[in-house]
This record gives structure tokens, C-alpha cells and sequence, in this order.
């Protein structure tokens, strides 16, 4: 094993003849310059945790731009972080987004060939790494960050060879995780579309087809994050592409969701959907919708194909969107024909199994990755011995 050695971020960036770059601020790049065309503008909001996400609602900019101002475009292996807000949580660009735009509300990190921008990237998504960022930003109510602090970001390194053996083994943890959640993406895909080429000629009410349980939070003091009780949501923060992420939990349940219960958000955005894996306790964001026809799969993904209803509820209210039993009882939904429900379930369920594989299989490796990568990157667990447990 290499000696490590303690550096700051800013002097990595000299030693390898990189460069920290703040995005494009005021005049330089006007609001009316955006568009629906072009390459997406990576700001805070497309700042993942090691990933970026590019949204329907991301911005966008032209050539006109791109070519005006390239020394705001990203290559594959910058890192970016948020200027504002959550200044912990940084990305990687990857090959696939080479040629971005850096929006004025990113920081941007380049390295030369003489450091591996995989291994720093990892170190600055470890907890002290983080912890650092928060504690040194600037801002009381947002926070705020800016090249000079970032540059003093403390990393510790070891030799090329040995970064890159380490970034080599959480990279393959990652590359893995990846591929296991675009095989869900494909299979969810592939479920929406099940329903969708059924006949949508028929309707009814969704207290005709679902037995309906508005969600009620139980008191802070029955609040946990020790793992004592019940798995508790009080609205979307938690859910996943199927299944909600345990965070909280609830000792007194005045609401629970059985396993196979449809929970639905009916607090902005209202109608977003995951399946309940367990049972678990719903608060007043969330409601429990348990098909009186025995068919989850099939009422998950009628519910989903119905966006434009549940837009209604998200536009109404004058905080923000809602939607309470009486309207949720009365809403009309998609209804099948027996013999039609009967098939399409049955194949949903043989999507379905595969979609939940795909998605535990990705968690359980992220779980390993997070455990991983403290180690590694103090140093605390050789490469060799983290390449057997991967």
C-alpha cells in the first residue's frame, strides 16, 4: 500500500493543472437565451448523489450559446457541485454527457492526467466530505459556496496507481448498480405499456375498485430512526421507483398499509405511486388503496396511466396541490374487462418479479459501496481485501 498524503482540493487541481470554475453569472448567459432544444444546463437541481440528473423541466441552450461560451461546457470526468442549497452533493459527468452546459448555479472541478478524477469524486461523496462542505459554506437559511472554500476542502491521497485501483473497484460497484436500475427502468417500461394497449373504454370509481385509507401521522414523540416499530411515510420524500426506502419508523400507528397496498400521494405531487413491500404506517400525505379485485400490479400501473387527472389536483389549492377522500373516492379510473385484467396481471406479475430483483439487487450493492467507501478512502481497507468482499 502507497503512503497517503493530506492536500487541499485547490492544490490537487494546480498539481495536476486542472481548474475550479464557477458557472456563468448575470448578464453573461441571459434567461432568455434558454430553450427546449439543445444541451441541458446542469445547475443545482441536476446534481445527483455521483450522478447527474437530467430532467423534463431541466433548460436547455443552443449552439448559439455553446459556441459563444465553450469554456462553460463539461467534459466527461468533471466533477460539478451546487453553488447554493445543497453544497454536499456532487456528480460526476460521464462519457454519455460530455458537452453539457454548466448552469451559474454549479461549481465545476477538472483534473489533469496526474490525479484520478474517479477517486476524488468518490472521496468528496464520503460523510467527512460532506460534513465539511456544510460546515464551511456560507449562509444561514441557504447555503452558499464558492471556489476559495471549496479549494480548502481537505483530501487525502495515495498514489496514481493505488486511486486508480480504488476508483477501479467502487467503479464496478457502480457501473453494476447502474445496470441493474436500467434493467427496472426497462422493466417498468415495459409494465406501463402492458396497460396501456389495453382498451380504456371503460370506467369507474375508485372506491368501486379499492378499499381507500387516508393516511393520519401519529405524534413526534412515536417517531424513530432506531428501527423501532413500523416503517412510517408521511408523504413522497422516501419513495422509490416501486418501494419506499425505510428512514423512519412509528411505534404508534394510528394508519397502516398492508403488504401489496397501493400508496398513493395525495399531497403535491399529488398521484405519484409506489407498492407497499410490508406493512408500514402512512401519514396524512400518503393514502393506501387496496384493490378489491386482488390485482395491485394491475391497479399500480392504472393509476399511473392517468397523469392528466392527477395534474388537476396538483394545480389546484393556493400552497400547493391536494386531494382528500371525497375527491380520491369519487376520481374515475380506468376499468378492465375481467378476462382482459386477468391476463395483463398475470403478465405484470412476471415483469414485476423481475423489476423487484433488478431494484434489491441494486440497493444491496449500494448498501456494500456505502460501506466500502469510507474505508477505502481513508486507507482502513485494502484494495485486494475490498475486491474479494465486491
Amino acid at each position: 500500500m502507497s503512503e497517503w498524503r493530506e492536500v487541499t482540493l485547490g492544490e490537487l487541481v494546480a498539481e495536476s493543472r486542472g481548474s475550479i470554475k464557477t458557472g456563468p453569472f448575470g448578464t453573461t448567459l441571459k434567461a432568455a437565451e434558454y430553450s427546449s432544444a439543445g444541451v441541458p444546463v446542469v445547475s443545482v437541481g441536476e446534481i445527483g448523489d455521483g450522478a447527474l440528473r437530467i430532467k423534463e423541466s431541466t433548460p436547455r441552450v443552443g449552439t448559439v450559446v455553446t459556441e459563444r461560451l465553450p469554456e462553460y461546457l463539461l467534459r466527461t470526468g468533471d466533477i460539478v457541485l451546487g453553488r447554493k442549497g445543497a453544497v454536499d452533493r456532487s456528480a460526476t459527468v460521464r462519457h454519455a454527457e460530455d458537452g453539457y452546459f454548466q448552469g451559474s448555479d454549479a461549481l465545476r472541478i477538472r483534473f489533469g492526467s496526474a490525479v484520478d478524477w474517479r477517486f476524488v469524486a468518490y472521496q468528496m461523496r464520503t460523510r467527512t466530505s460532506r460534513e465539511w462542505l456544510v460546515r464551511h459554506a456560507s449562509g444561514s437559511t441557504l447555503l452558499s459556496m464558492n471556489q476559495a472554500t471549496l479549494a480548502r476542502l481537505p483530501i487525502s491521497i495515495p498514489e496514481l496507481a493505488e486511486q486508480q485501483a480504488i476508483a477501479g473497484v467502487l467503479g464496478a460497484l457502480d457501473d453494476k448498480i447502474e445496470a441493474n436500475r436500467k434493467l427496472a427502468a426497462t422493466a417498468d417500461a415495459l409494465a406501463d405499456a402492458l396497460v396501456q394497449q389495453a382498451a380504456r373504454d371503460s370506467w369507474a370509481r375508485l372506491d368501486e375498485v379499492a378499499v381507500i385509507t387516508m393516511g393520519t401521522s401519529p405524534k413526534g414523540e412515536f417517531l424513530n430512526e432506531e428501527g423501532e416499530g413500523l416503517p412510517f411515510f408521511q408523504g413522497i420524500r422516501d419513495f422509490g421507483l416501486r418501494y419506499p426506502s425505510r428512514r423512519v419508523y412509528a411505534t404508534a400507528t394510528p394508519r397502516v398499509a398492508d403488504s401489496g397496498d397501493v400508496l398513493l400521494s395525495v399531497r403535491a405531487p399529488v398521484g405519484t405511486l409506489n407498492l407497499a413491500p410490508e406493512p408500514l404506517c402512512i401519514g396524512r400525505g400518503v393514502a393506501a388503496l387496496r384493490p378489491l379485485d386482488g390485482r395491485p400490479y394491475l391497479l399500480f400501473h392504472l393509476l399511473r396511466a392517468i397523469p392528466e387527472v392527477w395534474s388537476r389536483y396538483n394545480a389546484d389549492g393556493t400552497v400547493f396541490g391536494s386531494i382528500n377522500r371525497k375527491q380520491l373516492a369519487g376520481l374515475e379510473v380506468p376499468a378492465l374487462a375481467e378476462s382482459s385484467a386477468t391476463a395483463i396481471e398475470t403478465e405484470l406479475q412476471s415483469v414485476e418479479r423481475r423489476l423487484e430483483i433488478a431494484i434489491r439487487e441494486a440497493d444491496t450493492l449500494a448498501t456494500l459501496r456505502d460501506a466500502l467507501l469510507p474505508k477505502l478512502m481513508s486507507g482502513q481497507l485494502r484494495v485486494e481485501d475490498a475486491a474479494a468482499l465486491v
